[in-house]
């Protein structure tokens, strides 16, 4: 596989991209995050495939209100909340957990109430391609946004925030926030969903709860997703999810945090079909997560599922490795460490394909942070329909 990178390189201090997508215009946009350097804003940034330019289009903390250097918490955050519509218009919401100007750590159970380092809450902003910012608005108070799903026939904007793990709606029409109430202790990284714009999530033990698009009620599935044989299913969630490309009704997705599951649920049947360990022996005890981290899920054009695997491999230490999955027979394959001039990515939070049938994966934990892009030698386009795209973060 051929590897390049798309660096960030104007914002020298930020470390992470959590929130990645494709665009409806063949664009790429990136919510490029600050987490270990007070003081910082979110950036959501743009990539243009065809003239090879990063535009950086909207500083989320002067969009909505707050400058990064007031002393609050900051909006330096967009976590799996950058969403597009189908008329191009984008959505993102900020995440709580950045540090105020000349700390280096910040909580928020701590600072809930502080009259100086609270934080004022989620900012929301819709913006059109070009930056420029249609409307602005505070979701909840002293809470961020971990993870949105647009259901855009619907005009809703399913959610869930954080600390408290309230899930909530948030209307396109009204502008107005529906609190449906804790689904528990333990945040999920993700909330898709179905053809129907029914959304999903899951709660403390990895029980799918379904919330019910027409009454906007939330129920339980019945379906747990797949766990180690060494745990119970608590603090197992949803890490990455990606539709299926022929199918807007099923989903792929990879479990979160020890023993990571690879898994195929069909939201019409109900029915979930897990295949395993996501790469690799299953564990027998406890391992630290950088080492076995998986996520950046994508379908590529020859219609096989690649996703990043961290592993440890011959140099010592942990290195993000390509997997390619086969839905066909289930087979598995390692491609490579995802590297660009010797360097490897630290750790990959979503994906994204191209027009061209190029595969992109945005990296967590390195500064400044980047995108890798690969193009797969042997990934002979066989899609020549994709049916689906990916409405959540």
């Amino acid at each position: 596989m051929k590897v390049e990178t798309i660096v960030f390189n104007k914002l020298p201090e930020h470390d992470t991209c959590w929130a990645f997508i494709g665009g409806v215009d063949g664009k790429m946009y990136t919510g490029v995050c600050g987490e270990m350097t007070g003081g910082l804003s979110a950036y959501v940034t743009s990539y243009d495939p065809e003239n090879n330019q990063v535009d950086y289009l909207v500083e989320m903390a002067d969009a909505v209100g707050v400058p990064a250097g007031n002393g609050q918490g900051t909006h330096s955050k967009v976590h799996k909340c950058l969403l597009q519509d189908n008329d191009g218009t984008l959505y993102a919401a900020t995440h709580c957990t950045g540090a105020p100007l000349n700390d280096w750590i910040w909580r928020p159970w701590n600072c809930w109430t502080h009259p100086q380092k609270q934080f004022g809450g989620s900012g929301f902003a819709a913006f059109r391609s070009d930056g420029e910012i249609l409307y602005t608005k505070i979701l909840f108070p002293h809470e961020g946004s971990r993870c949105m799903a647009l259901a855009p026939n619907r005009r809703k904007i399913y959610g869930l925030s954080y600390p408290r793990n309230h899930f909530f709606i948030f209307d396109l029409k009204t502008r107005e926030v529906r609190d449906l109430g804790r689904i528990g202790n333990i945040n999920p990284q993700c909330v898709f969903v179905d053809g129907e714009e029914n959304a999903y999530t899951t709660d403390d033990y990895g029980k799918l709860i379904k919330c019910l698009g027409d009454r906007e009620t939330l129920v339980e599935t019945g379906v747990q997703i797949p766990y180690a044989s060494f745990r119970n299913g608590y603090h197992n969630t949803l890490y990455d999810v990606v539709p299926d490309p022929e199918d807007a009704d099923v989903v792929w997705g990879v479990t979160w945090t020890w023993g990571q599951r690879l898994f195929r649920y069909d939201c019409k049947r109900n029915h979930l079909q897990d295949f395993g360990k996501a790469y690799g022996e299953e564990e027998k005890e406890w391992f630290h997560i950088i080492h076995s981290h998986v996520g950046g899920m994508v379908f590529g054009p020859d219609g096989n599922l690649y996703f990043i695997v961290n592993r440890p491999d011959e140099r010592g230490g942990s290195r993000p490795h390509m997997v390619r999955f086969r839905p066909a027979d289930g087979k598995r394959e390692l491609l490579g460490v995802l590297e660009a001039d010797g360097r490897p990515a630290d750790h990959i939070a979503r994906a994204a394909m191209d027009g061209r049938g190029d595969l992109y994966f945005s990296e967590a934990g390195n500064t400044p942070t980047k995108l890798f892009k690969c193009r797969i030698d042997d990934a002979e386009p066989r899609l020549t329909n994709i049916k689906t795209r990916r409405l959540w973060g």
